[in-house]
């Protein structure tokens, strides 16, 4: 009825793809939340990674059945546990492809309340690219977390409207009049800065640290991976001599310009369509970094972009909305009710995303100089390129 697709695009990459699933248990941190103050910090990653052959197993599932009550709950209903069945491209425990000593490694990190496989399609894009995704999951703050040993944790009701409340009234109508109206760049500046003062403290700006220790704190442990004193199939196969990329849609876009920002490792990063809560906003992040979304960057993020003294980019794509940039375009069309995803193409979407992160991370954390990001004329995309100034 609404156009869903029972199957996602086949990965544009050689690669088969495999997926797995790794739990990281940091000691070091205790109590993140009060309501959970004798609890360790345990981190899930759902990791994707280049194979040779899919060993003749079963398509993996796309999301947990807690994911799926928790997308059904959170779309009003919209989502139904079925069009959550869709086919991915992904084989569980596969062997690591043989056909490089080692491979890069990418972090990415989901909106908030959502889910880890929310960006399936593109990170199975990087994989089948020669890439190593590694997918985290935030207790309390995605919408279901499920460890390996079973264990079960949903969405925290008290963040959750701790998050709406942010929101108010008032700001959505500053939010509304930050959207619609046309600025200069130097307008820009005061204009969002007015805005984001209205977050500054609240939970929403302050939990951005609480995802970047977790993604650095995961960061840590991949070179444990790689040494062999944690056990695992990774074992000298991660290409960690060159650092890490980011990216991340939404909170997980704010995430990714927070860790570049204080982690020398993470040597590049994309922020999918998010706007700016966090320590970062009005800084220089000093890496190349790339905004791409929908008009909500134009003014929410463009700050970015400006006060960036590497290689920026800002890319938008017309008639998307803000679900445009997960795999909701693919099965879950009946959202457009509820305004989460615009009326431009789907294909066209994964087009844009996918072409544009491999480019990027092959330039920047691959360092490919012969990468040009200005090759792709995409007709739907407005972009604007700022390259570091040479003295």
């Amino acid at each position: 009825m609404f156009g869903n697709l029972k199957e996602f695009p086949k990965p544009f990459g050689s690669f088969v793809v495999g997926v797995t699933q790794m739990d990281f248990l940091d000691e070091g941190r205790k109590g993140v939340f009060d309501f959970a103050k004798d609890e360790l910090r345990k981190i899930p990653a759902r990791i994707y990674y280049p194979a040779d052959s899919n060993e003749n197993k079963e398509h993996e599932s796309y999301v947990t059945k807690e994911e799926a009550i928790a997308a059904k709950k959170g779309s009003l209903g919209l989502i139904s546990i079925d069009s959550l069945n869709i086919k991915t491209h992904c084989f569980t425990d596969v062997k690591i492809s043989s056909k490089q000593k080692n491979y890069p490694v990418i972090f990415f990190n989901h909106g908030y309340f959502s889910y880890s496989s929310q960006n399936t399609v593109l990170c199975s894009d990087l994989a089948s690219c020669g890439y190593i995704v590694v997918s985290l999951g935030h207790p309390y703050e995605s919408s279901a977390v499920r460890y390996k040993d079973g264990k079960v944790i949903e969405a925290n009701k008290e963040l959750f409207n701790e998050f709406k409340k942010t929101m108010s009234k008032d700001n959505k109508e500053k939010f509304k009049n930050l959207l619609k109206n046309v600025y200069s760049d130097a307008e820009v500046v005061s204009a969002s800065e007015a805005f984001y003062e209205n977050f500054k403290g609240t939970t929403v700006w302050n939990n951005i640290k609480i995802w970047a220790d977790d993604t650095r704190f995961v960061a840590d442990e991949l070179y444990k991976l790689n040494d062999g004193k944690i056990p695992s199939m990774f074992e000298g196969r991660l290409n960690l001599e060159l650092g890490f990329g980011i990216t991340g849609h939404s909170y997980g876009g704010c995430t990714a310009a927070q860790v570049c920002l204080e982690d020398e490792r993470f040597k590049c990063g994309i922020n999918l369509d998010a706007p700016t809560y966090g320590e970062y906003r009005d800084k220089d992040i000093k890496k190349p970094f790339m905004v791409l979304g929908s008009y909500l960057i134009e003014n929410c993020s463009r700050t970015i972009y400006l006060n960036n003294s590497e290689d920026s980019y800002a890319f938008i794509i017309n008639k998307t909305e803000h679900m445009d940039f997960t795999d909701y375009v693919f099965f879950a069309h009946q959202t457009r009710f509820l305004g989460l995803l615009g009326k431009s193409n789907m294909y066209l979407v994964r087009d844009v995303i996918s072409n544009y992160h491999i480019d990027f991370f092959d330039k920047y954390l691959c360092c490919d100089d012969k990468v040009d990001l200005k090759k792709h004329k995409f007709t739907e995309v407005k972009s604007r390129i700022k390259y570091k100034s040479v003295d």
